[in-house]
């Protein structure tokens, strides 16, 4: 695995979001409520965006359809209980000096 940096601290602030083409994949980088996360950039329901999708108390609302992930846990779907749909890619952080980034 390779430290992959994606942002300098000093940069992120709540209503951060930036998008990254990493090896193929898709990924957002985001701050809310004081937290940072990385995560896929399209839900797993019908693939839509999420560059613009709610995070509050550690969950994710996918705006297309209302889904809801659980960004803390391994994106596992919350809502709809029961419905046919893959979780949500998240990615754990790791921090190197004055950069946050992924292992990949």
């Amino acid at each position: 695995m390779r430290f992959i940096p994606l942002e300098r601290l000093i940069n992120l602030q709540d209503g951060y979001r930036r998008r990254f083409e990493l090896d193929g994949q898709s990924i957002l980088l985001a701050q809310e409520e004081g937290e940072v996360f990385a995560f896929a950039r399209h839900c797993p329901h019908q693939h839509y965006t999420l560059d613009y999708a709610r995070i509050e108390n550690g969950a994710l609302y996918c705006s297309a359809h209302g889904f809801e992930f659980n960004l803390r846990r391994s994106g596992d779907l919350i809502k709809p209980q029961g419905f046919p749909c893959n979780n949500l890619k998240v990615y754990g952080l790791h921090y190197e000096g004055d950069k946050v980034g992924i292992l990949l």
